[in-house]
């Protein structure tokens, strides 16, 4: 009750309706102080120039009478509610309309009296003597019979009081109906006043509430300015709004757009996150605005990173990994307003796995190179000088051996330069508008391996019952389709001991199949994902026995994939190994 007493009171209607009262009460205490007050006092002083009008016109009327003319002059103002006294000037009271003369006491110390006996005007109120009313008394000089006398004039002090009570009483009324009045247009004209304000508090409620699409209602006067300013703002806030709206889509758009994860941290709590966190860190839902850091789904790592410099004053970035699953990590910390409170936080990770295992990569194959490039030409320089020792004893045939497997490790040793070279040839980037015959192209690359599968008893077939009567055309450099091929069928005739190595060609619109499948031991699972690395080896001894370089299946890869292809393997230990390549077809 109190409360709403509180609201009601605190409301413009009401402070207008109190306002209207306050100046009604100032205005009704003046009119009551001037009934009590001045009203009173004014009716007293009138009365008393009444009396000392009454006293000349008295004195002129007795001046020239005898004493009985006086005496009969003062029972004619008997019969009124006047009092005449003449009073000689030694004090002796010749006559009195009320009292018998010779009864009353000596008058010379009166006040009104003695003024009148010097000549002056007199007056006093105070309560008679003789009559025990209170009376006001005026006096003045007069004479009577020659004589000279104070003639007095008095009359009650009730009828004064009667007259200013009368006026009070109609002052009274005319004041409670002013009053009503008051009441009535205060009422009315706070009414009038406060509706349009109230329309106007009502729409800048709805503006406050978001409802940018409300009327704003005319208005006269200076609220009528308030109105328009009103619209003016509420126009301004809706088009603000919309920039802001539009900047976000935008500004969210963009940071959706990045690769890196973002985070806005205000505290330890999460205000904002863009897509590339979910990706990146598969991030649950509860990765949200409001919810807490340590649920955004990050390594803990990364999480403990972060809110180790969330209270720092200068951004920071730190590198992480590899993690359990090879992967490196660089986060950034910036911090967005320093020494306020509230601090906000922006976190960028960007995830530098591929920078890191490319430099792995790097690390590993010139290591890898330099062994292999070690190992021929170190046996050439052995082979050299047995070569020239056995010469030296002259030992033909031994000289004429090591020189035959000198030559073989110069072979080893072109194969292994030749395949770098390749290597590097193929990793400069795509090449556009090349196109490749995929029948001449398989029956080149059969030609050219007969001899090897002959010699270790395989049969090497080509099937194309899938494109039968079909021109089948790679969007791929010949060059890199015979490279791919080539390193196919010598791994699978060098690693096939029995059986056949089968070349099939399928094709549909947009690609064309190449599998090349054997029947050799086959592959063991935990060896597949690392097949097509350079230098590795499923079997390093008896790559190396028959000359393999350890980067056929790499060219491979780097052959297919610069053309827009790709290549996998199946294989079964046990029932052989299959390679399919898949390239873009020519249109």
């Amino acid at each position: 009750m109190m409360s709403r007493l509180s609201v009601l009171l605190r409301s413009f209607r009401a402070r207008l309706v109190i306002g209207y009262a306050l100046v009604v009460v100032v205005m009704v205490a003046l009119w009551a102080w001037s009934l009590y007050g001045p009203l009173t006092q004014a009716g007293i002083e009138q009365q008393r120039t009444d009396l000392v009008t009454v006293a000349r016109v008295a004195a002129l009327s007795v001046t020239d009478s005898s004493a009985p003319r006086a005496a009969d002059a003062i029972a004619r103002a008997a019969r009124t509610s006047l009092r005449v006294t003449i009073v000689a000037t030694d004090g002796v009271v010749l006559a009195d309309s009320a009292e018998n003369p010779s009864t009353m006491e000596n008058h010379a110390t009166r006040p009104e009296i003695a003024a009148a006996l010097r000549g002056q005007v007199g007056t006093d109120t105070r309560t008679s003597a003789t009559l025990g009313t209170e009376q006001m008394y005026v006096a003045l000089p007069a004479t009577v019979a020659g004589q000279p006398v104070a003639l007095r004039v008095s009359e009650p002090l009730a009828l004064v009081q009667g007259l200013a009570d009368r006026g009070r009483q109609t002052g009274m009324l005319l004041l409670a109906l002013a009053l009503g009045v008051a009441i009535i247009a205060a009422y009315r004209l706070s009414a009038s006043a406060a509706a349009p304000v109230l329309r106007l508090r009502n729409a800048a409620e709805a503006m406050a509430a978001g409802d940018l699409g409300t009327a704003i209602p005319a208005a006269e006067g200076e609220v009528g300015d308030l109105a328009q300013a009103l619209t003016v703002l509420r126009d301004r806030i809706r088009a603000t709004i919309g920039d802001m709206e539009n900047s976000e889509t935008m500004l969210r758009a963009a940071l959706d757009g990045l690769q890196d994860a973002v985070l806005l941290v205000e505290g330890d709590r999460i205000a904002f996150t863009n897509r590339a966190l979910a990706t990146m860190f598969r991030a649950p839902g509860t990765a949200r605005m409001g919810a807490r850091l340590e649920d955004a789904g990050l390594p803990a790592s990364l999480t403990a990173i972060i809110l180790a410099h969330l209270n720092t004053d200068a951004a920071r970035s730190e590198e992480t990994g590899p993690d359990p699953e090879g992967r490196y990590h660089r986060v950034t910390i910036v911090p967005l307003n320093p020494g306020e409170l509230g601090k906000r936080t922006l976190v960028v990770i960007a995830d530098t796995s591929a920078p890191g295992r490319f430099d792995a990569m790097r690390r590993d194959f010139v290591a890898n190179a330099s062994h292999e490039l070690k190992t021929p030409v170190a046996a050439i320089k052995l082979l050299a000088e047995a070569a020239e020792s056995a010469s030296e004893d002259g030992d033909a045939a031994q000289a004429r051996a090591f020189t035959l497997q000198l030559r073989n490790e110069a072979e080893r040793l072109r194969h292994l330069v030749a395949d770098l070279l390749d290597l590097s040839r193929l990793e400069h980037g795509h090449r556009t508008g090349a196109v490749t015959d995929m029948r001449a192209a398989i029956g080149i690359a059969l030609a050219g391996h007969h001899a090897a599968a002959r010699d270790a008893g395989l049969s090497l077939e080509c099937d194309t019952c899938g494109v039968e009567g079909e021109d089948v055309y790679a969007a791929a450099d010949a060059t890199d389709v015979a490279v791919a091929l080539d390193n196919l069928l010598a791994n699978a005739i060098t690693y096939t001991d029995a059986g056949g190595v089968t070349v099939r060609l399928d094709a549909d619109e947009q690609t064309v199949t190449i599998r090349v499948t054997d029947t050799g031991p086959g592959i063991a699972p935990e060896h597949l994902p690392r097949l097509f690395e350079r230098f590795y080896r499923v079997d390093a001894a008896r790559s190396r026995a028959t000359g393999g370089t350890g980067l056929g299946l790499a060219l491979v890869r780097n052959a297919v994939e610069v053309s827009g292809g790709t290549v996998d393997v199946a294989s079964e230990v046990g029932k052989g190994t299959t390679f399919t390549l898949r390239l873009p077809r020519a249109k």
